[in-house]
């Protein structure tokens, strides 16, 4: 920290000298990530805003889980002043209504109200009946959640709308546009909505003319409302609507739904997807076949490359199995992110990777993404490679992505000088480089430049540095604004 005491001791005689500067808006390039933050988090508190400046992340994921949480139309109108090019999501739980009345977890009051109101669910239940869904002995089908979830709902509380009925088409349409135009966010991000029946998620099935309904079926219904909700958005009259995002989580992955044969991106394209949520892809990364990792590579590739290769949306790691220790969220983290590089052929497609780690009687998160996505390797020069030795490379303008998916140590060696983007390693030129068995490395092509505010010596100064040296000075920091460091000590 022998930089940042020495900018501390020249910047309190440059302030004595000059007046403190306006907060500005962030200019640069948001790093391609998501805020998800801590679940229960009180976002009115300045440290949150400090943090989410701090990390500059091209989406924020809002979740609407508990009172504090949740964002104002102030606060959102506050974060779009600082982070203008960040996106801010709002969740939604996709074809559902709920009775407020019946609601008894404090949770599900919070997030539920937001989906619908009291009135709402009156006016549907007594008007449109019809677009409830039923199983095949004429009950009702309602919505459930793991008793350790981010919800609980029983019976009476949620029903399953029927998702291409003209009722809960033009309901959910408004409520979006309640959502952007009103509250102020960027974007919805519509949950369940894969194409498959989730029956985990309730507590029957719903039939069509009292039989079960078909994967197909269902599949079918998605598409209809889909195709509804972005030809609505695209001929809206306000242009803000016409911009908005509505993002669906219409891939899946993990353990819950890895093995259906259903070809996520022709479902994708079926949709009309216009940004998508790709779940847990390599969370059996130590055991997974090399077919199976080269399948996820591909289609996170397929899926980024719709829509022109502009496909908006993330790769989210959330999965609840607990890690052992810093080392395993290193390896796996870095895994994933290094096989999200291979494949990703959008610059709107974002990368997430939260670690669990177990110690003792609690269990320590770790944004493993907030460091991985800070060193930027510029744009892709070309689809990745397989070389000879099994290992997987892709070329980017500032450095190269590399893969070992293998049970066994593989080696590379580089044509020219490399730089580990992590770490001060280097890798000198026609000397081999052995990457263990499942591991990826980002390599820089030129060393990090050293510079007075890189305070984190990750080669750039960014907000992380900001956030470095507003802590150097307390909370109440207000002498510099982040503009005015970049171009007066990151040159």
């Amino acid at each position: 920290m022998t930089k940042l005491y020495f900018l501390l001791i020249n910047l309190f005689f440059i302030v004595i000298l000059s007046p403190a500067h306006p907060a500005l808006a962030v200019e640069e390039a948001p790093l391609l990530t998501v805020y998800s933050g801590v679940i229960g988090r009180d976002v009115s508190q300045p440290d949150f805003l400090d943090d989410l400046i701090a990390l500059n992340p091209l989406y924020y994921f809002a979740n609407p889980f508990h009172s504090q949480s949740v964002l104002t139309t102030t606060r959102i109108q506050e974060i779009h002043s600082q982070l203008p090019r960040t996106q801010i999501i709002r969740h939604l739980t996709c074809c559902s209504l709920f009775n407020q009345k019946k609601l008894d977890s404090p949770i599900a009051q919070i997030n539920f109200s937001t989906q619908n109101t009291q009135a709402e669910f009156d006016d549907a239940w007594a008007n449109h009946r019809d677009a409830f869904m039923k199983n095949s002995r004429g009950e009702y089908v309602y919505h459930q959640n793991e008793p350790n979830g981010e919800m609980w709902v029983n019976p009476e509380q949620g029903y399953l709308l029927d998702p291409a009925s003209s009722f809960y088409k033009e309901f959910l349409y408004d409520k979006i546009k309640e959502h952007i135009l009103t509250s102020g966010y960027d974007g919805v991000y519509l949950d369940l909505r894969y194409p498959v029946f989730m029956n985990s998620f309730y507590y029957s099935v719903p039939a069509i003319n009292s039989h079960p309904i078909t994967d197909q079926q269902w599949r079918d219904k998605l598409i209809s409302l889909n195709r509804y909700l972005q030809n609505r958005r695209q001929n809206d009259p306000n242009p803000k609507m016409r911009n908005a995002l509505i993002i669906t989580n219409s891939v899946g992955g993990g353990p819950g739904d890895s093995n259906d044969p259903i070809d996520r991106v022709q479902f994708n394209r079926d949709l009309q997807t216009q940004g998508v949520q790709i779940e847990n892809p390599f969370y059996n990364f130590a055991t997974m076949s090399h077919n199976n990792w080269l399948a996820k590579v591909n289609q996170i590739r397929d899926i980024s490359s719709l829509r022109n290769n502009r496909m908006t949306g993330w790769l989210n790691y959330h999965h609840a199995d607990k890690m052992d220790d810093q080392a395993q969220c290193d390896q796996h983290s870095l895994f994933a992110y290094t096989s999200y590089l291979l494949g990703n052929n959008s610059p709107n497609f974002a990368f997430y990777f939260l670690c669990k780690i177990q110690e003792d009687n609690r269990v320590r998160r770790i944004h493993a993404s907030e460091k991985l996505t800070r060193i930027s390797l510029g744009t892709p020069s070309s689809a990745y490679q397989q070389l000879a030795s099994g290992l997987y490379v892709r070329e980017y303008t500032h450095g190269f992505a590399i893969v070992n998916p293998t049970s066994s140590a593989l080696n590379y060696k580089p044509n020219t000088n490399l730089y580990n983007a992590y770490s001060s390693t280097t890798y000198p030129q026609n000397i081999n480089l052995t990457l263990s068995a499942k591991t990826g490395l980002v390599l820089l092509k030129n060393a990090p430049s050293t510079l007075p505010a890189d305070f984190n010596s990750d080669g750039t100064v960014n907000l992380l540095d900001y956030n470095l040296l507003k802590t150097g000075f307390g909370t109440t920091y207000n002498l510099l604004d982040y503009n005015t460091l970049r171009s007066q000590w990151g040159q």
